[in-house]
């Protein structure tokens, strides 16, 4: 008889705690590791990981419909366009519905994940520890580490990523100021 699989997830943004859902399904043995103190990666506003881009006024830009997990729909009367406030709570609905929690390990990030001569993964944790894992399932997701452009000259005036905005009032007050985005991403 064959060693059943283990899995290790990272994240449990929408990506990873769907993939959790997938292999609870089907009986694979799983552990998740969320670096904050709850799921929903981006979409969690003032997440106190500081990895969120989450603004405060921020809508999803696809409808609600298209956004809905196959086996868990969203509520009937939400707006088409919902807030992050919404799609947070729906996250954590889920993860609560199918019993996903006990599996997350949160406040622990993954500092390395290397192979083995195996073939297997060696993970390390933030904690320190190492566990050995089949499959290693990458959900840390892409908006979390921002880019910053090299432009020739200077600029005196107050800069600072799109990542970092939060309100017209933080990081800081945009009140009676010009302002140029510079990108379209």
């Amino acid at each position: 008889m064959a060693t059943p699989l283990t899995a290790c997830i990272i994240g449990a943004g929408p990506s990873g705690f769907t993939t959790a859902k997938r292999l609870k399904d089907e009986g694979v043995s799983f552990d998740v590791f969320e670096m904050s103190d709850d799921v929903g990666g981006t979409w969690y506003f003032n997440n106190p990981n500081g990895k969120s881009a989450c603004y405060e006024s921020l809508h999803i830009d696809t409808s609600k419909w298209r956004l809905a997990f196959e086996d868990y729909p969203v509520p009937a009367d939400w707006p088409d366009f919902p807030h992050h406030s919404q799609l947070l709570a729906y996250f954590r609905s889920y993860v609560d519905h199918f019993d996903l929690r006990p599996h997350i390990t949160f406040n622990t990030a993954v500092t390395r994940a290397a192979r083995t001569d195996d073939g297997r993964w060696a993970v390390t944790l933030s904690t320190g520890e190492t566990r050995t894992y089949d499959v290693l399932f990458v959900a840390n997701g892409h908006h979390w580490d921002p880019r910053y452009p090299d432009y020739p000259g200077t600029f005196s005036g107050a800069a600072f990523h799109a990542h970092d905005y939060r309100s017209p009032f933080a990081p800081i007050d945009l009140r009676g100021k010009k302002v140029v985005v510079v990108g379209m991403g």
